[in-house]
C-alpha cells in the first residue's frame, strides 16, 4: 500500500539530496549513498512532525523501529531497493548535474513506495505585529531561561543526577571545565575513561533536556498571544501534525538540534520559525500608509505616495527638486519641495 508523503517536505529531501551529490566521489559505493539519503530522510520526516509517515513505513518494511534513526538506513529490505533505484540514473556516466538531486530523491520516494501528494491549505493569516508580539514573548522567558552562567548551572545540575554516583568526582571536575553556557569543554582534565563517557552522555542529555524545558515554556508564553489573535492557532501548537507529534514537540526538538547556537536570540528565531513552520502561520505585511502626492511637499526615499494619476507608488530616489517614484506602471519623475538644509 502506497504511503502518503507531503508533497511540499520533497524540497527539503532534494536540499539534503543536493548536498550528499555535490560531496560524493565519483564511484563511491551506491550503498553508502542509500544509507545517506536514508538518513536524511528520517532526518525530513523528523524535522517536520511526519510521525505518521514513520508509522506506515514500519508497517509496509517490518521489523522497523521509527525511534532509531539508523533504523531505515541499514533495513535489510530498504537499502537494496534503494540501491536498485539508484543504478538505474546511473550517478557516474555523466549528465546534467542540476537534476541530480531530484533523481535522487526520486529513488527514494520510489524505493519506500511513497507517493507525493498536496495537503489542503490551512494556513492562518495574522498580522505581523502578532509576530513581533510573539518573538517578544519568547524572548520574554528565553532571556532568563537561557542566560550564562545560569544556563550552565542548571545543566550541570540536571548532569550530575543523570550520572551514576560512582562518577560524580569525576563528573565534578569535568564540569569545572565547562564553558560559561555548559556547551564546551574547554580543557578536559584526567579522569578515568569510563566515568568521561558517563558525564559526556549525561551532559548530552542534561542539555536537551534544559533547553527543551525553556522552549517549553516560552512557547506557554507566546500561545497566549497567539490566544488573543486566533483561538485556531493557538489551539494547533498542541494538536498532532500528523499522527502523535505535536508543534510544540518538533518545535523544541528543532531548538535542541546542535547546529542552534544555545543564546535566546538564536533559540527564539528557531522556535518562531517552527511555530510559524509547523502550526502554518503567514504573517501579514504591516500595512504602509500613503502619503497623497503634492508637489508643494517634501518627500523621501522609502515614502509611499498616492498620484491621482499613477496611483499607489514608492520613493526610490530623490535629486533636489526632484523624486522619482516607482508605480506598477513604471518609474516617473515627479516635483516635491526639497528637505531644508
Amino acid at each position: 500500500m502506497p504511503v502518503e508523503f507531503p508533497a511540499p517536505r520533497i524540497a527539503a529531501l532534494q536540499e539534503h539530496a543536493a548536498r550528499l551529490y555535490d560531496g560524493r566521489k565519483p564511484g563511491t559505493s551506491l550503498a553508502v549513498l542509500a544509507r545517506d539519503l536514508l538518513l536524511a530522510f528520517f532526518d525530513v520526516c523528523t524535522h517536520a512532525g511526519l510521525d505518521r509517515v514513520m508509522a506506515e513505513l514500519a508497517e509496509a518494511f517490518p521489523p522497523l523501529d521509527v525511534a532509531d534513526r539508523n533504523a531505515l538506513a541499514t533495513h535489510e529490505v530498504v537499502i537494496p531497493a534503494v540501491v536498485a533505484q539508484l543504478e538505474t540514473i546511473k550517478l557516474d556516466a555523466g549528465g546534467p548535474r542540476g537534476a541530480r538531486p531530484r533523481q535522487l530523491t526520486d529513488c527514494v520516494v520510489a524505493a519506500l513506495g511513497l507517493t507525493p501528494v498536496e495537503q489542503p491549505d490551512r494556513t492562518i493569516v495574522l498580522d505581523d505585529a502578532v509576530r513581533v508580539e510573539v518573538a517578544g514573548a519568547l524572548a520574554s522567558v528565553l532571556d532568563a531561561g537561557l542566560a550564562a552562567p545560569k544556563l550552565r548551572a542548571d545543566i550541570i545540575a540536571d548532569a550530575r543526577v543523570r550520572c551514576d554516583a560512582s562518577h560524580h568526582a569525576s563528573f565534578d571536575r569535568i564540569a569545572a571545565q565547562l564553558d560559561e553556557r555548559g556547551q564546551q569543554i574547554i580543557k578536559l582534565p584526567k579522569v578515568p575513561i569510563d566515568a568521561l563517557h558517563a558525564a559526556q552522555q549525561a551532559l548530552f542529555a542534561a542539555r536537551n533536556a534544559v533547553v527543551a524545558r525553556v522552549a517549553g515554556a516560552a512557547i506557554d508564553r507566546a500561545r497566549d498571544v497567539l490566544a488573543n489573535a486566533s483561538a485556531d492557532a493557538a489551539a494547533r501548537l498542541d494538536q498532532p501534525i500528523s499522527l502523535r507529534v505535536t508543534p510544540r514537540e518538533v518545535a523544541c526538538s528543532r531548538a535542541c538540534d546542535a547546529r542552534i547556537p544555545k543564546t535566546p536570540v538564536r533559540v527564539q528565531e528557531s522556535l518562531l520559525d517552527s511555530i510559524a513552520d509547523l502550526v502554518r502561520i503567514a504573517w501579514r505585511a504591516p500595512v504602509t500608509t500613503a502619503l497623497p502626492y503634492a508637489a508643494s511637499r517634501t518627500f523621501a526615499v522609502g515614502d509611499v505616495i498616492e498620484h491621482p494619476k499613477f496611483g499607489r507608488g514608492k520613493v526610490v530616489a530623490t535629486s533636489h527638486k526632484r523624486i522619482d517614484v516607482e508605480f506598477e506602471a513604471g518609474t516617473h519623475t515627479l516635483a516635491h519641495v526639497p528637505p531644508p538644509r
